[in-house]
């Protein structure tokens, strides 16, 4: 029954970001970098520009070659000297009257090229050189702040802001520079473009993705600090219906983020809205509903959710149609095609016995009729179901197919109830079916 949603989002997230041709996408994307060019019917310039050969750079301008002489895909010799020449063969040809702003077919300009590569000198020259410091390539729309800010050259960033990049610009898909720093982990380039009057709270158009949402389903803590200080809204919710705690609570490393969410105002208790995205997961479990401590059961971070109800949150909230935190941490939202990690099914009887100690219904069902013994059989989690039984589960309780604890660990599906998906990859435990013997289910006719 395992849940694709605690992932699905960040997916979803990176989709938007960069679906539309982006920093990082058109490394890979436009065929025509400076790598990829040289070669293939290339001037001897442009051989000398790539090999860093000053001399013969320098004899071949003074034969009067035309230094802003393009090959099949645009670029120029200066193009190349941004990508893979030193700084000084960069300046001979700028002296010489190559065009800073004549770029590749695809619009991407030397100073764009030199700025993704991080190549500070080269950039400095090329904006003293008249180089539009704004202006954007074709593909996904991307300015030279943004391929900084992407490849975390925080140096090139400082560059580009004091020549008065548009901090404010937007990528084709509606990004802007902080949105790709947030999703890089770039920090200081993010609190750089802050103090220069970035919006912490920007949207992204069409999608409510605002920078702090994509650096927490990241999983950048240090970007999430810099947002949430610099006044980044903690209970902003994207189109999908997550929250910055959603996100978070999925990301074993998160603690952190967690406190420093809910020290800023984060409400522990909000309430995933279902979307059609999120609607339904591998396992059929549906997730409307689910506050971030759900998410943190379901991958047994005991630690997560300590700290989620030591800032408020309700541990006995369930999803819109009943799913509990008890079920999920027994074993409910994962799916048998990816087996439960051993880290987490070392922890799901203290997370299980945690909930229980804080008022969980160890018989409490909820969707589809599943209770915890259920999913806990389902998993093959023996001590959590020996744990259940001892807090009052029952081992003959059915589910909505007709199910008990003792069926479900023999693999048998219910036919005829139209629900054969929602039982589906279930695993013959004979250890499991065992023990619910011995701990009084009724055999199976």
């Amino acid at each position: 029954m395992r849940s694709s949603a605690r992932t699905l989002g960040a997916a979803l997230l990176v989709q938007l970001l960069f679906g539309a041709g982006t920093a990082l996408a058109a490394d890979d994307g436009n065929g025509a970098h400076a790598d990829s060019i040289v070669g293939d019917r290339a001037s001897i310039l442009f051989e000398a520009v790539h090999n860093n050969d000053l001399p013969l750079v320098e004899e071949l301008l003074e034969s009067g070659l035309d230094v802003n002489g393009a090959n099949e895909y645009g670029a120029t010799a200066l193009y190349i000297a941004a990508a893979d020449a030193d700084a000084a063969i960069t300046a001979r040809l700028l002296n010489a009257g190559a065009n800073p702003n004549k770029g590749l077919l695809s619009g991407e300009t030397p100073l764009m090229e030199a700025s993704r590569r991080g190549k500070s000198e080269a950039v400095w020259l090329l904006l003293n050189g008249g180089a539009d410091a704004n202006a954007h390539e074709s593909n996904g729309g991307q300015t030279a702040l943004m391929w900084a800010a992407a490849e975390r050259h925080s140096d090139v960033a400082a560059l580009l802001i004091a020549n008065n990049a548009d901090i404010h610009a937007r990528s084709g898909g509606g990004s802007t520079a902080l949105m790709f720093a947030a999703q890089q982990g770039a920090t200081e380039t993010a609190q750089m473009l802050i103090i220069a009057g970035a919006d912490p709270n920007e949207i992204m158009p069409g999608t409510a993705v605002t920078p702090l949402l994509i650096a927490s389903a990241m999983g950048h803590g240090d970007v999430v600090s810099v947002l949430l200080a610099e006044g980044a809204n903690p209970n902003a919710v994207d189109n999908e219906g997550f929250t910055s705690l959603h996100y978070v609570a999925t990301n074993k490393n998160g603690l952190g983020m967690v406190k420093e969410l809910l020290a800023h105002g984060a409400d522990p208790n909000v309430r995933l809205r279902q979307t059609r995205r999120t609607a339904f997961a591998d396992s059929g479990v549906a997730w409307e509903g689910a506050t971030p401590l759900l998410y943190a059961a379901e991958i047994n971070n005991l630690e997560i959710v300590k700290a989620l109800v030591a800032g408020g949150a309700d541990p006995l909230i369930p999803t819109d149609q009943g799913t509990s935190a008890l079920v999920l941490a027994a074993g409910g939202g994962t799916d048998l095609s990816r087996p439960r990690p051993l880290e987490e099914r070392m922890t799901a009887i203290e997370t299980a016995r945690y909930l229980v100690d804080r008022g969980a219904d160890a018989n409490g069902a909820g969707q589809f009729g599943w209770a915890p013994i259920h999913a806990a059989s389902y998993q093959g989690l023996n001590d959590v179901i020996e744990y259940l039984v001892s807090a009052g589960a029952d081992p003959d309780r059915m589910d909505g197919f007709g199910q008990t604890a003792l069926s479900i660990s023999n693999a048998v599906i219910t036919e005829g109830l139209g629900a054969a998906y929602y039982q589906a990859a279930r695993v013959f435990r004979r250890d499991t079916a065992d023990l619910l013997l011995t701990l009084g289910a009724t055999p199976l006719e």
